[in-house]
């Protein structure tokens, strides 16, 4: 067991009973040892699924493990829900001192069967249940995240396209994650509703899979859906194709009628304004390709080398997986730049990423006439999304 594993497992231990602790203190029901005990036994539930998922990391797709599966989305539901408990346990506790204020206060001005009495007993009484209400949010934002992905539609206006790119049509997905929380099953259920919308060219802009047990059978799916996009599936990479294992990702890409993009650009529409598509590497911030950081250097590198063959008056297109190419784009007027990578921050209130640190997190930009647009990922590796769906991305283009 590594260091990380232990201390996940100790975090979440240790919230877990100081929640606990906190709730025997102000509710009496929780002194009851059947209630005690439950409390107890999902906590360390919890804990056992968590410790063996991080040090065997077993596949989801095998059968046997689809009990397992059901237990990590207990886990996860409860972990989350200890976590978001422990936020509130301040105003639960705050509540809870004004209702017994409030209550001392009525035991003197009312008789014993005054109904205001009852009222804030019952209103107390009511608070008790906030770490079901914890578990049930964390419910929600798994469901979320694991529940229909939606369609995000754009139309964008261009000045001077030609008669056959007018009203063109690409399609982008995103951070599929393949394997635990994003099976094969889901695959195909993009793959018909891209079918449906009937891009003529589709994106898919980086960590394609995590589990490598089945990259081979994803490509299979994305192959045999190939014929029904007129000009192709393209492709670039992102971290987690690093962090897994590049080299056979690549080579298995290669076998595939997957088209990718590495710091070079291709042709789709010939013309006297022409279209053309552009793809980027990840740019690193080391040799090791480790951690999270990036290279603004790199970066510009990466990008000037994938535009050096396109023509000044051209239509460009670039797919890249780090948003920060946005900078970059902006600056040589790409028209329309489509990355990934942030997943939208996954957790959003009013229309804004609660984890945001990166200056283009989500959702469609424009500067200076251009596009660009930062995917919420149409999987993830983490199951839980609370106003930020997965999604599928739909952008025309107009005159």
């Amino acid at each position: 067991m590594t260091f990380t594993s232990f201390t996940i497992m100790a975090f979440i231990a240790l919230i877990s009973w100081l929640n606990f602790h906190l709730l025997e203190r102000i509710f009496r029901f929780y002194n009851v040892w059947l209630v005690k005990y439950a409390y107890q036994a999902l906590t360390a539930i919890t804990v056992i699924v968590v410790g063996y998922g991080l040090t065997k990391h077993p596949s989801f797709a095998v059968p046997e493990y689809k009990l397992y599966q059901l237990f990590v989305y207990i886990s996860i539901a409860w972990g989350i829900g200890q976590l978001l408990l422990l936020v509130f346990q301040p105003i639960l506790y705050v509540t809870h001192r004004l209702l017994r204020g409030k209550k001392k206060a009525a035991i003197k001005n009312t008789d014993l069967s005054g109904h205001r009495l009852t009222r804030r007993e019952f209103l107390h009484s009511t608070l008790a249940v906030a770490p079901l209400i914890a578990f049930g949010i964390s419910s929600k934002g798994i469901y979320e995240a694991q529940s229909a992905i939606t369609i995000q539609r754009y139309s964008l206006s261009m000045p001077n396209l030609s008669s056959d790119i007018t009203g063109f049509k690409i399609a982008q997905i995103s951070d599929t994650h393949i394997g635990p929380y994003f099976g094969l099953n889901k695959l195909e259920m993009v793959l018909t509703q891209l079918k449906q919308e009937q891009p003529d060219l589709v994106v898919i802009t980086g960590d394609l899979v995590d589990d490598l047990n089945l990259l081979k059978s994803s490509l299979a799916l994305i192959d045999a859906f190939q014929p029904l996009v007129p000009h192709g599936i393209y492709y670039c990479y992102g971290n987690h194709e690093y962090f897994h294992n590049i080299d056979f990702v690549r080579a298995e890409i290669n076998k595939s009628r997957l088209i990718a993009l590495n710091n070079e650009s291709q042709l789709i529409i010939a013309g006297h304004k022409p279209l053309y598509i552009m793809g980027v590497d990840y740019p690193w911030a080391d040799q090791a390709r480790t951690g999270i950081n990036v290279s603004a250097t790199k970066r510009q590198q990466y990008f000037a080398t994938a535009l050096k063959n396109v023509p000044v008056d051209a239509i460009k297109l670039l797919i890249a997986h780090h948003p920060d190419f946005l900078y970059d784009s902006f600056q040589k007027q790409v028209d329309l730049t489509l990355a990934g990578h942030t997943h939208g921050g996954q957790f959003t209130l009013f229309g804004k990423s609660l984890i945001s640190s990166y200056a283009y997190m989500r959702g469609l930009y424009r500067n200076n006439g251009v596009y660009g647009y930062v995917s919420s990922g149409t999987g993830h590796w983490f199951p839980f999304r609370f106003n930020c769906p997965p999604e599928i991305g739909v952008f025309t283009l107009q005159a």
